[in-house]
């Protein structure tokens, strides 16, 4: 990949060195090196991630430019409860049965309708200070 704009180039070398995550500063800095003429393959190994993933890396800062090399917003895995949806049924049963918390669990989930493990309920409730 060649760059000619010197000012994209000098971006990309700032974000390389002071980049907010790890994951900025890792793709800049593979832009670089692709544009110093350093093959995919090349660039894959110095970074140890596959040469498809160098490839979506170019491919979307080609679409996106320097938008690309920030974390997207949404990514991860989503919590299944929720503070905004579950929390007042939970707190009814947790103040409810405050000594039975399997009981109260039982009885939240058949009102919630969400499949949940005790453990990541035992998780929520500590969240929140329940």
């Amino acid at each position: 990949m060649k760059i000619e704009d010197e000012e994209i180039l000098q971006r990309l070398l700032e974000l390389s060195k002071n980049g907010k995550s790890k994951q900025e500063r890792i793709r800049a800095h593979a832009i670089i090196l692709s544009n110093e003429g350093k093959k995919s393959h090349e660039i894959a190994t110095i970074f140890d991630v596959t040469q498809r993933t160098v490839f979506q890396w170019f491919k979307k800062f080609k679409a996106m430019g320097m938008d690309s090399l920030v974390l997207q917003q949404g990514r991860g895995r989503k919590n299944k409860l929720s503070a905004e949806k579950d929390l007042e049924v939970i707190k009814k049963y947790i103040e409810e049965y405050p000594h039975q918390p399997r009981k109260a669990y039982a009885l939240t989930l058949a009102e919630i309708d969400v499949s949940v493990c005790y453990n990541t309920y035992k998780s929520f409730l500590k969240k929140y200070s329940l």
